[in-house]
């Protein structure tokens, strides 16, 4: 319900007022709900951070956040978009959450992600069910087309190289791409380390470079924990035709 007053209320008071709100009140309010772990100004010091920095902020992150954005609809929504017993990578795979729910599909699942503390509850949540690799989303360690599927969600919108990114997710899959990323405009000031942004459907696809891809953008289920917004979905087939 909150969040619906939220979408409201952006659609009725000026963009202008909206971002000096953020950049006046949102910050104070971040850091006070989150803590002096979190860094705030992330989206202006990311672009001139080494690959060490990036490691520390998201450690770091994961540390203090342990929770996932996934709702029940976005996990039923994917794993039926999975054929049954492909191999399956999940770029950005986080504490493994996500990565627990695959090996229902398949057992042949292998999750990566940049984070070495995130790995590490991933390999406590799945009890060795899946590999598990630390590497950033745009140099990922495998042959081209390793893996039949290759799952990305609530990853893109972090990476510090979005072309690099995304040209490593189609180069490892062979058959299927399936993408899951927030909808949201930018603002400076938000309780996360975006610093992609998909407004619009047409923003993801032209991101990811498959015009025959198909993209649904659905309301996330407002639940305590998780993404509350609408969400993009984009599911391409047949990578390399």
């Amino acid at each position: 319900m909150i969040g619906y007053f939220k979408k409201v209320l952006k659609q009725v008071i000026p963009r202008s007022v909206h971002h000096l709100y953020n950049r006046v009140v949102s910050k104070r309010i971040i850091l006070k709900r989150l803590g002096d772990w979190f860094d705030a100004d992330w989206k202006r010091k990311a672009t001139d951070a080494d690959e060490k920095t990036w490691v520390e902020v998201y450690n770091r992150s994961w540390e203090n956040w342990d929770e996932h954005d996934l709702t029940e609809e976005d996990i039923h929504r994917i794993c039926e978009s999975i054929p049954c017993n492909a191999s399956i990578l999940d770029v950005g795979c986080g504490n493994g959450y996500l990565l627990k729910k695959l090996t229902e599909v398949t057992n042949n699942v292998t999750g990566a992600d940049l984070s070495g503390v995130a790995l590490r509850r991933a390999a406590t949540r799945l009890e060795a069910s899946a590999e598990l690799i630390q590497c950033s989303a745009e140099y990922l360690p495998f042959q081209d087309k390793s893996f039949q599927v290759v799952v990305s969600v609530h990853t893109l919108e972090h990476v510090r190289d979005i072309g690099n990114a995304v040209n490593e997710l189609k180069r490892v899959s062979s058959d299927k791409l399936i993408i899951l990323v927030p909808s949201q405009e930018y603002l400076p000031y938000t309780e996360d380390y975006h610093l992609h942004f998909f407004p619009h459907r047409q923003d993801l696809i032209d991101a990811v470079g498959l015009p025959r891809a198909k993209c649904i953008r659905y309301r996330s289920s407002a639940e305590e924990g998780k993404f509350d917004g609408d969400a993009l979905l984009l599911i391409a087939e047949k990578i390399h035709d």
